[in-house]
This record gives structure tokens, C-alpha cells and sequence, in this order.
């Protein structure tokens, strides 16, 4: 597991923790790691999330012909990014606002096979994608947060639906659903820590059908308790002081994995353009009666921040 964890806080980074070990052995550790977890399962009975007594405090279902920019940007705030536009040496792609497309209700975020000469930060990419992000816009503590989506898969995919600190330090973060086309497992983590030292607390699982079906991808987020749930079946959880108390925001981003990525670097057979598509993001506070007859819940933040 440790091993597992000092991989998944080197892809994130850019910086290698690996020492004598080599990248592949890492990641095969950490795949081996991650289908045990889906083996073993922390599947239950199908729940109702959100429960009761929750309330509904944003809804994007993506109807309009633009882009909602009272909520998203399209550029990156991330702790340790390269530029506004590219994250860091585990990606290939650099971001685009032509890859964030809406259409039929749904949004589209392509990753395409583009040369283009980039400015933030300089240089040539050979990989364009699409990412939306609620950085200063939107952020919530506590509650639950849901989509409706569909992944692209193959080598070098790498789409994700995650949360990052309004603070813009790191860590924490969540990975609510982070997709590694090339093994077709969904990666459940929570990065906690201080940095440089971090540490993952990582799940995954391999059965469910994430690029030809639609799906829901949702978290529980408690005081010291974080649920990640697919399709209303529990699928992993951390309980403890490494659940994040902050406010924290949403990014919806594709991406091309790096021969550094989790993903592989892409194939000639890798499908391109390629399309993370999500029908709808939903989020839900406590119910303020709910929170002063259960104390132990503790208070719901939410807030549409102020520019």
C-alpha cells in the first residue's frame, strides 16, 4: 500500500519518490493494490444518496449552448501547475477552450491528436484537451456531490471528475473518478498530508463498464468520513483525520497521460478525438435541522464565491 501511495503522490506531482524501484514496478504495485480493493469490494446494497435531509444547492445540466461562466473556468489554479493551461510533466496535453464542447444536453470534453504552440506555458504540445474547473466560483465543505458520465478509454486516457482546496494549496485532494483508459480501472482517492510529504488513501475498481455506459460517480463527504459511490453501491471509503474539513472545488478535466501518467503514453491505436461526457453535476448541503439534530455531522459550508 505504501508503495501504491508514493506512486499515485509522483504522478500527481511530477516528482519521482521511487528510488531503487522502477516506474513500471510502481504502477503494477499500485494496479495490483487497486484490484484487490475491487476484489475484496466494499460493495453493499444499492443506498439512496444523497440521504435525507440533505438539499440541493447546485445543479449544471449543461442545457445551454455556452459555457455557464458564473461558475466554470477554463483554466487550471492547481498547486504545482506548469502554466495555467498545462499541469505538469505527467500530461501531454495542453488545455484548450475549443475542447469544451456542449451539445444534446451533455458536456463534451475532448482530447485531441493537435500540434499547437502554446503560451502558459510556452512551448509545443502534440495533445489538446478540454477541462472545466469551479476555482473560484464555487466551492462547498461537507455534503454530497454527483455526475452522470461516460469515459473515453485506451492507452493514454485520462479523464477525471475531482475537487481541489479554494486555498489553492495541496494537499488535500479528492479523486472522485479518475479513469486509467489503458487498465480500464477507475482510480477513489484522497490525497492528505502536508507537502512534500503526502500520502494516499486510494481504492479503485474494474466492474463496471465505464466507457460504453452511463454511469453515476458520486461522493459522501462527512466530518472525518468521505464515501465514493458508482451507480448508488458503496465502492470505497476513508474514515479519520485525513478527511479534508476546507472548502473545495470541482474540476471536470480529459487528459493524455505521459509515459510518466498512470495511463501510459497513447498508441497509435489510441482513439483520438476522444470525449469525456457528462450529463449533469449535482450537489447537496445538509439540511440546517438535520445538522442541529445531529451535532456530530457538524456544519455544511456553501458559498458561491465572491470574484
Amino acid at each position: 500500500m505504501k508503495v501504491a501511495q508514493q506512486y499515485a503522490a509522483y504522478h500527481r506531482s511530477g516528482r519521482c519518490f521511487c528510488g531503487r524501484l522502477t516506474r513500471a514496478v510502481l504502477f503494477m504495485a499500485q494496479l495490483l493494490y487497486i484490484a484487490s480493493q475491487s476484489a475484496l469490494g466494499v460493495d453493499k446494497e444499492p443506498l439512496q444518496f444523497p440521504p435525507a435531509g440533505f438539499n440541493l444547492v447546485l445543479e449544471e445540466t449543461f442545457e445551454s449552448a455556452d459555457l455557464n461562466r458564473e461558475l466554470w473556468e477554463t483554466k487550471l489554479k492547481v498547486f504545482g501547475r506548469e502554466g495555467d493551461r498545462y499541469h505538469n510533466s505527467s500530461y501531454l496535453n495542453y488545455l484548450v477552450d475549443d475542447d469544451v464542447l456542449l451539445g444534446g444536453g451533455s458536456l463534451r470534453l475532448r482530447a485531441a491528436r493537435s500540434t499547437i504552440r502554446g503560451d502558459d506555458p510556452p512551448g509545443t504540445y502534440q495533445y489538446t484537451a478540454g477541462m472545466v474547473s469551479s476555482h473560484d466560483r464555487f466551492a462547498f465543505t461537507y455534503g454530497y456531490i454527483e455526475i452522470r458520465a461516460r469515459f473515453p478509454g485506451g492507452k493514454g486516457a485520462w479523464p477525471c471528475f475531482w475537487l481541489m482546496p479554494q486555498s489553492h494549496q495541496w494537499p488535500p485532494e479528492f479523486d472522485i473518478a479518475e479513469y486509467y483508459g489503458a487498465k480500464k480501472l477507475m482510480h477513489l482517492g484522497l490525497c492528505h498530508g502536508d507537502f512534500p510529504e503526502v500520502n494516499w488513501a486510494s481504492g479503485g475498481n474494474l466492474d463496471v463498464d465505464f466507457e460504453g455506459a452511463w454511469n453515476t460517480f458520486g461522493l459522501l463527504w462527512l466530518p472525518g468520513k468521505a464515501t465514493w459511490i458508482q451507480n448508488g453501491s458503496v465502492k470505497h471509503e476513508s474514515e479519520g483525520a485525513q478527511v479534508p474539513s476546507v472548502p473545495m472545488y470541482v474540476i471536470l478535466s480529459n487528459g493524455v497521460s505521459s509515459r510518466f501518467g498512470p495511463s501510459g503514453a497513447p498508441t497509435p491505436e489510441t482513439v483520438f478525438p476522444n470525449f469525456f461526457e457528462i450529463d449533469y453535476l449535482r450537489v447537496w448541503s445538509f439540511d440546517q435541522g438535520r445538522v442541529e439534530a445531529n451535532p456530530q455531522i457538524g456544519p455544511s459550508f456553501f458559498e458561491p464565491l465572491k470574484k
